[in-house]
């Protein structure tokens, strides 16, 4: 029986249903029905957890011939479908119509630009590689529309509003920095230390952090309030160990999955939010430690990445394709997107004994854990920006 990470990524993702993931995933590139209309304003979304699925599946497009392209040899049926799925041209031409003069990306075509589709749509524009993809977005009006997000005074200040004039959300602190970083913006205009402050005030009692200040701890909004301060370094402006001890005890010590609350049930989205959480967690106290004492070694244990993988790959991947929030759901790109995010980051695993292993020898690409997109992909991206 398989008893490694990579062991368990190479018997459970097999070509056959590596196929059937890749053919799940163009399915939803193509005009969808009216039971869609709810996440119209969502398309970025759509694009970006699409994308992001197929390039960690080893698909992605092709710059000279415009055309989403496997790494590796497929069947004749995932062939024709990669060929009628929307060119390179036409995902970087619906992107670019979603931006907006004032600054930011929109759900669509002459939308309020939000903070979440812009994200969205800067991270695809990155997966899609290239200079022209790159290019499409406007970074001087980009950093003008995040710094008009930040609340100057008040209740909330130093958060940050998901669109000008709206409400509030510590997501919207994490989606600024992380688009920031990846655009490498200098926000000259924002307050560090109002945001530090504001999200220093969202961690509750329990140790994880909520949406704002008196909500119920989140994985979500814990690995969003983490990753922003991480993002700008200031990790340590939270309680780190009670961030641990909370983070921690979200697997479930049968299933093997994250849950996102106390509680609440595992779903298959949380192996990235909390799986996420727990790598950069790890990191802030190995650095730590090491600072503290120049010859110390350092040990933790933070979550078990095999019995995680064991939860994804065993009950959250149908056999007709794509990966659900738990058995009994049905499949969505949403779930897809994270679950493989998830398993991507179990074999990064910094207490993981194979995590040393060749790059050439994973299942899956390695994903940048502050932004979720492929290393080598903003890496790339940001070496275009000048």
């Amino acid at each position: 029986a398989p008893e490694t990470p990579l062991e368990i990524q190479k018997e459970w993702l097999c070509s056959q249903r590596v196929e059937k993931h890749i053919l799940f995933l163009c399915s939803g590139l193509k005009e969808l029905s009216a039971g869609w209309v709810s996440l119209d304003a969502s398309r970025p979304w759509m694009v970006f957890w699409i994308l992001h699925g197929l390039s960690l599946l080893g698909v992605t497009y092709d710059r000279g011939t415009g055309r989403l392209t496997p790494g590796f040899p497929a069947s004749p049926t995932l062939m024709k479908a990669l060929r009628d799925a929307p060119s390179r041209e036409a995902c970087i031409q619906f992107l670019a119509t979603c931006q907006n003069d004032s600054g930011g990306f929109g759900g669509g075509q002459r939308q309020l630009s939000h903070i979440a589709t812009t994200y969205a749509s800067v991270s695809s524009l990155i997966i899609i590689g290239g200079k022209d993809a790159v290019d499409v977005v406007d970074r001087s009006s980009l950093k003008v529309f995040i710094e008009r997000l930040q609340v100057q005074d008040g209740e909330y200040k130093g958060a940050f509003r998901v669109h000008v004039g709206g409400e509030v959300d510590i997501r919207a602190s994490y989606l600024a920095m992380a688009t920031s970083r990846m655009m490498k913006l200098d926000l000259t205009a924002i307050s560090v230390s109002s945001m530090v402050d504001y999200i220093r005030s969202c961690q509750t009692y329990e140790g994880g952090i909520g949406g704002e200040p008196g909500n119920e701890a989140h994985g979500g909004y814990s690995y969003c309030g983490f990753a922003a301060l991480a993002l700008i370094g200031k990790e340590s402006a939270l309680n780190v160990d009670r961030l641990l001890d909370w983070a921690s005890n979200r697997q479930m010590e049968l299933e093997g999955g994250f849950n996102g609350r106390t509680n609440k049930l595992a779903d298959s989205c949380y192996s990235f939010w909390n799986g996420g959480l727990l790598c950069l967690v790890h990191d802030v106290l190995h650095r730590t430690v090491l600072a503290d004492c120049e010859h110390a070694e350092f040990s933790s244990y933070a979550f078990d990445p095999t019995a995680l993988q064991e939860w994804i790959l065993c009950c959250c991947q149908p056999a007709g394709g794509g990966f659900r929030d738990k058995p009994g759901k049905r499949p969505d790109y949403y779930h897809t997107c994270y679950s493989l995010s998830g398993l991507s980051l179990c074999r990064s695993c910094p207490w993981d004994g194979h995590a040393g292993e060749s790059p050439a020898e994973s299942a899956l690409p390695k994903v940048n854990l502050l932004c979720n997109i492929r290393t080598d992909r903003l890496k790339e991206a940001q070496e275009l920006i000048m």
